[in-house]
């Protein structure tokens, strides 16, 4: 479940999403207050998971995207959705691959990020395993700046990608830990979740 709190007491005021989700891991709430949530392990029964949600405010299920409980790559999978974030324009942006973190991950585990226009029709995808521009170990955290630039916590290779809204790789810094979480302000400063930091 998603919890909404009162920012005054702390105190729950509403949780939506109930029953919905296997391992609710990312979580974006757009300008419309519509709540986007990715569950990034499949259930034991293969009937949820390894989806990205959209949720009203009130909870009703605006749309899914991937197969629940079917891992894998292409427009219509995902293997461990870590993350999702939403262009100003309403495309979405998911950063899938979440186990790509681990030493024993095989070269062909899919880890990307991938890209979809405001209505969940498939754009593209880019990424794969590995430590070069462009590829990751675990895409897990997504944020967009003001102008126009998403930037990727690459979990396991303690950087930060910054690409362009097509894809375009356009630098890393690479003075973290291993970066978490992103948020971005309204006066374009960014937030990092540095996990594990030495």
């Amino acid at each position: 479940s998603v919890h909404m709190l009162d920012l005054a007491t702390g105190r729950p005021t509403r949780s939506i999403g109930e029953g919905l989700f296997v391992f609710p891991h990312g979580l974006h709430v757009d300008r419309d207050g519509n709540v986007w949530v990715t569950d990034a392990q499949r259930s034991k029964d293969g009937t949820k998971g390894q989806q990205v949600i959209k949720l009203s405010p009130d909870g009703k299920v605006l749309m899914r995207l991937g197969t629940a409980g079917v891992a894998g790559g292409g427009p219509n999978h995902f293997t461990d959705p870590s993350d999702v974030v939403t262009a100003p324009n309403g495309d979405i942006f998911v950063a899938d691959g979440h186990a790509g973190q681990n030493p024993t991950t095989p070269p062909d585990y899919v880890t990307r990020v991938v890209r979809f226009s405001k209505d969940g029709r498939f754009i593209k995808q880019w990424g794969r395993l590995g430590s070069g521009p462009g590829e990751f170990r675990n895409a897990h955290a997504l944020a967009i700046d003001s102008r126009g630039r998403l930037m990727v916590a690459d979990r396991g290779n303690a950087r930060i990608q910054i690409f362009d809204l097509d894809g375009k790789f356009l630098e890393e810094w690479k003075q973290f830990g291993r970066p978490s979480g992103l948020f971005i302000d309204n006066g374009d400063r960014l937030y990092a979740i540095d996990a594990d930091s030495s």
